[in-house]
This record gives C-alpha cells, structure tokens and sequence, in this order.
C-alpha cells in the first residue's frame, strides 16, 4: 500500500545546527497519527516541510506516493494559522477550492464546525477559535490524501474539539493519511492512534509502535 505520507532522511537546517535531522517515518492511508515533543522539538518545522510550506535541506518527503507537487496534496492547517486579514473565511474556502480542481466547503463540515455565521466576516474580526475552525475548513475541502494539522486544537471549545475529532476520523475512514501536533494528551487520546516523538529534532521512537 502507497502511503499517505512518507518522510525519508528529512532534515533543516538553520546557522550550524540541524534543528530537524535525519527524520524518516510513514502514514498509512486512514491512519491518524500524533507528533509529539516539547517546545523547540522540530515539530512545527517537520510539519511544514511535509506541507510543502518550507524547504527541505536534505531527505525528501512523498505525498500518495508522489514527491512533486505535493503542497495541492496536503490538507494543511499551521501553528499560527492566521490568514491575512482583509480576506473572509468564504473566499478562502474559494481560494483553496480553485487550488482543488474547484472543490466545495463540504456542507458536513460547514454544518459540524457552525461556519455560517462566519463564512462573511475577515479574519481579522475572528477570534482565535474561528480563525482555527476556518482553517481547518479549508484543509478539508477537496478530500486531499493527508491532512498535516499543527495545534489545530489551539482556541477551540468542548463541542468544537468533538467537531474536529469526528471530521479527522471521517477523513481517515475516507483514505487520508491523517499528522496532527498537539500538546494536550486528550485531544491525542481522542484523535490519533499512534504517537511519534521528537526530541531535539530527532525520532525518538519507532515509527512502528502504536500507543497502548
């Protein structure tokens, strides 16, 4: 099976320090993964190599089996997911839509996430949680093969939370490879599957072991 998302020898480097090296771990199609580690792991920058949003200094990184193109592939949603202001949540959605051969906010996710109310308004009228639940909108639309989701918990209410779990585990069903970093243990427990750790830009477990 080709997976959603496998990373090989990937590494970045900033000044003289390698501040994510020699990485390498896959995500299976319908699997939902957690990166974990503490502040200054690697974590944000490994999940935005893999998103295409920041270059890779060594290693390569495939996306369905392909290692072109593949930023129009992920489903992504950054630490500091802060679209510029003047745009409104619908013309994102657009945005993002026409990146995808011209798909459409699914009306399930708009309806799980209650995104009428600010489908109109900019973001920088949104509070952090609707900023957060219109980025995770636009990383849906399209049903791309992996979702790479970074603190996409950050800002979000008890039923949001349960919103974005049941979407993610949709996606999975669906054949997305699903990456997510959060540092709350319950919203891991509640999301992912299985748990990779990063210490100090390196893997420090098997990409294999599944959590208890």
């Amino acid at each position: 099976m080709t997976a959603a998302i496998e990373v090989r020898g990937l590494g970045k480097r900033r000044g003289d320090r390698w501040v994510v090296d020699d990485v390498a771990f896959a995500v299976a199609p319908g699997e939902l993964v957690a990166l974990v580690g503490g502040n200054g792991a690697g974590k944000s920058t490994t999940l935005a190599m893999i998103a295409g949003a920041l270059t890779i200094d060594r290693g390569w990184v495939a996306i369905a089996g392909a290692t072109s193109g593949t930023r129009r592939r992920v489903g992504y949603v950054p630490e500091g997911a802060d679209p510029p202001g003047h745009l409104t949540a619908a013309e994102l959605w657009a945005l993002v839509g026409g990146l995808r051969g011209g798909a459409a906010l699914p009306t399930a996710v708009a309806d799980a996430l209650e995104l009428a109310p600010i489908a109109d308004r900019r973001f920088e009228r949104m509070s952090l949680g609707q900023r957060r639940r219109a980025c995770l909108a636009a990383a849906l639309i399209g049903a791309p093969p992996a979702l790479v989701l970074d603190e996409p918990d950050n800002g979000l209410d008890a039923g949001a939370l349960a919103a974005m779990a049941t979407l993610l585990a949709a996606a999975a069903a669906a054949g997305a490879g699903v990456l997510i970093a959060t540092h709350d243990p319950a919203v891991r427990a509640q999301v992912a599957t299985r748990e990779l750790v990063l210490d100090a830009g390196r893997l420090v477990t098997s990409p294999a072991a599944a959590r208890p």
